[in-house]
């Protein structure tokens, strides 16, 4: 993966936690030793170096596994503002909220194995299904959707498929539309007439995160 697309990935991701310094900052920084690095606040630096640690380690790995989960989790350490409290650390009897989305409170091996298991290609649609369903069951105690697109990035080939941009999350009026389809997913219920299905939302949510990849190539 060559620095624009890096800088591409953290920068998209970053803006979930308020991430203000620019994306040709954010490029530039990937450059710099630490010392030298500018950003508009030391957040900002804490976001930049976890998640870049978090891409480091994946980059090493071959293959998503529940361990190389709990390894992208649990390089994002530096336990300030916005990060993990207990990285790489499966979330047990926590409680969380996203809106209306109350995820199951204690997450296990198997629940992630089985959303792992579910994926049967290495395309970018399953990459973005990976994303979706890893992000949806929110296995850790915070940074789960940087866990979950660093892990799609891998599944995908991007950090050593020079080739391949990374995945990586609009920045622009289309995040609008993609969140919206990602929360759709989350609230699916097909035992609840008034929630969407479960199994449609994703195919939504996947759709749309491809088209985006695919068009902006």
């Amino acid at each position: 993966m060559n620095e624009k697309s890096m800088a591409k990935l953290v920068f998209s991701l970053g803006q979930y936690e308020g991430y203000r310094t620019t994306m040709g900052q954010t490029e530039d920084n990937l450059l710099l030793p630490s010392e030298q690095r500018v950003f508009a606040s030391e957040d900002d630096r804490f976001i930049f170096e976890d998640l870049v640690k978090a891409i480091d380690y994946a980059s090493k790995q071959d293959i998503v596994s529940v361990e190389v989960l709990k390894g992208i989790n649990g390089s994002m350490d530096s336990k300030q503002k916005g990060q993990p409290e207990h990285p790489g650390i499966l979330r047990q009897n926590v409680k969380i909220r996203l809106g209306e989305y109350i995820p199951a409170a204690t997450v296990t091996e198997s629940m992630v194995e089985e959303q792992l298991n579910a994926i049967t290609s290495n395309s970018v649609t399953s990459a973005w299904e990976l994303f979706a369903r890893i992000a949806k069951l929110q296995p850790f105690d915070n940074g789960n959707k940087r866990t979950a697109l660093i892990a799609a990035n891998l599944l995908y080939g991007s950090f050593k498929d020079s080739s391949r941009d990374a995945l990586s999350i609009p920045t622009d009026f289309k995040k609008l539309q993609f969140d919206t389809n990602l929360i759709y997913y989350y609230v699916a219920d097909d035992l609840d007439d008034e929630r969407p299905n479960v199994s449609e939302s994703l195919e939504n949510f996947v759709t749309f995160a491809t088209q985006l990849t695919l068009q902006s190539r």
